[in-house]
């Protein structure tokens, strides 16, 4: 079992989540330590969190543009440098060739050397948006490092075929290998899932399931507070 050395060698890290607030909520602790070590780590939504809420009197649009902004706040907050949103509804995801191509297109442009997405082989992942996510960004990972691929996206930034090295899968109980201790970082992670005021309106009061959730991650591990992880090994 590893900690967050399971992380030495990465320099440039891409997530890919579903929705605004899927990052913070999951692994905003291990992204608040690497951003402390210097990584430079790039944030993908696939959709617009645009029907997460229980309020009636709001529309989509309304609520996309409130939960982008959200985002950047808690980017800030745990050093994440960039967000990027793929613009699909929340609820209709589907792991689709046009999802497959913009996620490729993201590692070719930010040439991350690893990827952090849900495991979409889980098979508690219960949320289709989840595993449409997971499934997309494994999917890109190939393509991604072939020149007869898309090559329009080679030559629309002059950038290079993706460098991906290594993939990491959150959200998973298939036996994962490596635990972060976040007890250093957790309050800023609480901070970060809080500047998603649309989904959390009555602040710390709200959270209680992620405190249960974190705590329960690292309970076998004597820890006060993890995240975990399942290494993909790729080729």
């Amino acid at each position: 079992m590893k900690g967050i050395e399971a992380f030495d060698e990465v320099k440039r890290l891409i997530v890919v989540a579903a929705h605004p607030d899927d990052l913070e909520c999951i692994c905003g602790g291990t992204i608040a330590l690497l951003a402390e070590r210097g990584v430079d780590i790039v944030s993908v939504n696939c959709t617009l969190g645009d029907i997460g809420t229980q309020e009636t009197g709001i529309v989509r649009p309304a609520l996309a543009a409130t939960r982008l902004a959200e985002t950047e706040d808690a980017a800030r907050i745990l050093g994440v440098r960039a967000i990027y949103n793929l613009g699909h509804h929340d609820g209709e995801l589907l792991p689709s060739l046009e999802l497959r191509a913009q996620i490729a297109r993201l590692y070719r442009l930010t040439q991350a050397d690893t990827l952090l997405t849900f495991d979409p082989y889980w098979p508690g992942q219960i949320h289709p948006d989840h595993r449409a996510a997971g499934q997309a960004a494994l999917d890109a990972y190939m393509p991604s490092k072939m020149p007869l691929y898309r090559p329009e996206q080679l030559v629309e930034n002059q950038v290079g075929l993706s460098k991906l090295e290594r993939i990491y899968l959150f959200s998973t109980d298939r036996e994962p290998d490596i635990v972060v201790d976040i007890g250093a970082v957790r309050a800023r992670k609480v901070d970060a899932v809080l500047a998603h005021k649309s989904q959390f309106p009555k602040g710390a009061e709200n959270l209680d399931w992620l405190a249960e959730l974190d705590a329960e991650a690292g309970k076998p591990y004597q820890l006060a507070a993890a995240e975990t992880f399942k290494t993909l090994r790729v080729w």
